[in-house]
C-alpha cells in the first residue's frame, strides 16, 4: 500500500471532504469528546461513489499501527497548527492517504 500526501489526493476524495467538511467536523468533535483523542478514518471505493467514515479513538488505531508512527502523526498535526487527522484508505488504489485538516 503506498502512502502518499495531499497533493496526490484523487479529485473525488478532495471534492468530498470539500463539501462535507462541516459535517465532518462535527463528527471528529461530537466523537473526541465521547471517546476521547484519535484521528477520522475514512474508507472508500471511487468507482461505487462511496465513502465510510468513522471515527477511531487511540486504543481503536493501536490495534492496526504502533504507538511510535501514532505519536509522529500527532506529533505533525501539532506542528501544523494543532490541526485534525484524516486518514483516508482508497481500497481501488490500495492507497492511503494521511490528511491534516
Amino acid at each position: 500500500m503506498n502512502i502518499q500526501n495531499l497533493s496526490s489526493l484523487p479529485p473525488y476524495l478532495n471534492k468530498f471532504i470539500g463539501d462535507n467538511s462541516a459535517q465532518l467536523n462535527d463528527i471528529y468533535m461530537e466523537s473526541r469528546e465521547q471517546l476521547g483523542p484519535g484521528i477520522l478514518s475514512f474508507k472508500c471505493v471511487g468507482s461505487e461513489n462511496r465513502v465510510d467514515v468513522k471515527y477511531m479513538p487511540d486504543q481503536e488505531i493501536l490495534q492496526s499501527m504502533n504507538i511510535e508512527v501514532l505519536e509522529g502523526l500527532k506529533r505533525q498535526a501539532e506542528q501544523n497548527g494543532d490541526k485534525k487527522i484524516y486518514l483516508i484508505e482508497d481500497r481501488e488504489k490500495s492507497s492511503m492517504f494521511i490528511v491534516y485538516i
